[in-house]
């Protein structure tokens, strides 16, 4: 969970993609808030969010 406005978790997005992560959902308003999904190494899924 990522504290602070939506472009925090663009932010992120932006960083992680140029380090080569999967991504599973690129970045998205829901109804929580901003948000994507990505995977790691094994395929776990990691979604970041901001904090609720």
């Amino acid at each position: 969970m990522v504290p602070g406005p939506a472009s925090a978790v663009d932010e992120i997005f932006k960083s992680w993609v140029s380090k080569g992560v999967h991504v599973l959902e690129e970045p998205h308003d829901d109804v929580f808030g901003r948000t994507f999904v990505i995977t790691d190494p094994k395929g776990n899924l990691i979604r970041v969010s901001p904090v609720d």
